[in-house]
């Protein structure tokens, strides 16, 4: 989708378009959520992790330590997806992150 890199923008976009869960990388940490799809946060980086872990839902940071290869890391990433579409609440969720932004599609004056 052309859409705009800002999270919450994009998010909101994402969910308009149909998707039904969302998968959200992040380095840094950041706090988006959304009230119709559930965003699941993932992070590779260890102090992202160590500080921000209650807004994490999947730590993948071993793949780079050799403590997990990428095929585990993707099989946790499934599990995390059917969990989460079986009602799971995703860490944003029970946060009550729910951003939403809406689109001005026309150009301005």
């Amino acid at each position: 989708m052309d859409t705009s890199s800002a999270a919450a923008e994009a998010v909101t976009l994402w969910a308009a378009s149909g998707a039904v869960v969302h998968l959200f990388p992040t380095g840094q940490g950041n706090n988006i959520g959304n009230p119709i799809v559930p965003v699941i946060k993932l992070s590779a980086n260890p102090l992202t992790c160590e500080t921000m872990s209650e807004r994490i839902d999947l730590e993948v940071f071993p793949i780079l330590t050799g403590g997990i290869t990428l095929d585990e890391a993707g099989d946790q990433l499934i599990e995390m997806i059917r969990w989460t579409c079986n009602g799971r609440f995703t860490a944003t969720e029970a946060l009550g992150h729910r951003e939403f932004v809406l689109t001005k599609l026309t150009i301005s004056a």
